[in-house]
């Protein structure tokens, strides 16, 4: 495959290193088309901006080792964006105007597909529409609607067929708009991950924490945020009350009395709804792209009563070791650096020894939880990866 030329591509408003694109096809307006890394775009794709942005930005944006097969068509009249790791079979066409013709595209459309997601071969994405991450979209289908994320659709117009459900870790097929609707509803109900976060006159902090969250998610039913506040700080929960209105995937407790020590982070795990509860410091940001990768992990170790998690010098992909045993995990925890190492909470196994632990001499009620948790179900995971602002720097190698 021959590529575009030198010439070209420095006119791109950005050009990643490891991308291809090849030289058979039309970009109308490469000085507002956005490329990533190690993208691949293979011939007759045509790329058209009809009305440019008068700032400069970028009106098509191609994210991070997409796959574009051949005679890929996007029109932005607005913004298109794919977002990291999107394959598109041959023959998709994009277009982000509004299918009401007569009055034509709106400058501030956006058309998004999400990160992982696969359309299929002659397939249409029409208006300013947005494709979930993990989203399959059958050959053939014409899109005119939003699609959350991990479901898959097909038809004209593309309708759902199946969607992924996190408490059976299961596609579930469904045949009509009420079944799908009660699925996604379900879905809500028991996340895939809940983050319980405890907070006590941390609102800058909590905002930060939040912010890198809901960067990365929305309410699509696979991460749920449960924020555990003592009720000390008016600010705190001005923030609590101000994302409980834009997202209904985060929900706010205060509670005056919330007891101190290690059984506050108990209290802020029992809130959790997901499958998985993961306790979460609020001056702890995450990093971008760090939460969905992690998601697979949690999917294929649903068995696991504890993954533990060991950040890594080395930003990578989750590298995930089943393992077994009290005297194993406590020998890694024992070993490890201060701060402790993170943990996710399987949550059944969790609320079964809700009555079996008392704080010691030696081990916080926290502590010996994790420990009567493992005693039930002693299979857990060692997942070596960096997810947060703080791993970044207390990680060690793997």
């Amino acid at each position: 495959m021959h590529t575009i030329s030198p010439s070209l591509y420095y006119r791109l408003y950005r050009y990643g290193t490891g991308s291809r694109i090849a030289s058979d096809g039309v970009l109308s307006l490469p000085e507002q088309t956005a490329i990533g890394t190690s993208v691949l775009v293979r011939e007759g794709y045509r790329w058209d901006i009809p009305s440019p942005a008068k700032n400069g930005s970028p009106r098509i944006v191609i994210g991070d080792r997409c796959e574009c097969s051949r005679f890929l068509t996007i029109t932005a009249t607005g913004r298109v964006e794919l977002k990291a790791d999107v394959i598109t079979g041959p023959h998709v066409y994009i277009n982000d105007a509004r299918q009401d013709w007569e009055k034509g595209g709106n400058p501030s459309d956006t058309l998004i597909i999400g990160e992982g997601s696969w359309i299929g071969a002659h397939s249409s994405i029409l208006g300013p529409v947005k494709i979930g991450k993990g989203c399959v979209v059958g050959a053939g289908s014409v899109v005119l609607r939003d699609v959350p994320d991990y479901c898959v659709v097909a038809g004209n117009p593309a309708e759902f067929r199946r969607i992924y459900e996190p408490s059976s870790g299961e596609w579930i097929r469904v045949d009509s708009e009420a079944e799908a609707r009660r699925v996604l509803d379900r879905r809500s109900r028991e996340p895939l991950l809940s983050i319980c976060i405890p907070v006590r006159k941390q609102a800058v902090e909590l905002r930060r924490c939040l912010e890198s969250i809901y960067a990365q998610v929305d309410d699509d039913g696979l991460i749920e945020v449960c924020v555990l506040d003592d009720a000390s700080s008016e600010e705190t929960a001005e923030v609590g009350h101000h994302y409980g209105q834009l997202y209904r995937s985060f929900r706010y407790h205060s509670d005056p009395d919330l007891a101190a020590g290690g059984s506050l982070a108990s209290q802020a795990a029992d809130r959790g709804h997901g499958k998985f509860i993961m306790l979460h410091e609020p001056g702890d940001s995450f990093m971008p792209n760090s939460l969905l990768p992690f998601l697979n992990v949690l999917h294929t170790h649903p068995d696991c009563a504890i993954i533990l998690i060991q950040p890594v010098f080395i930003r990578s992909t989750p590298q995930p070791e089943q393992l077994k045993g009290l005297s194993e995990f406590v020998r890694l925890t024992a070993s490890s650096s201060s701060p402790p190492l993170p943990v996710v909470l399987n949550r059944k196994d969790w609320e079964r020894t809700a009555d079996s632990v008392q704080a010691t001499n030696f081990l916080d009620p926290w502590v010996s939880r994790q420990h009567a948790l493992l005693q039930l179900n002693p299979q857990f995971c060692l997942c070596r990866y960096t997810m947060t602002e703080a791993g970044r720097h207390i990680g060690s190698a793997p």
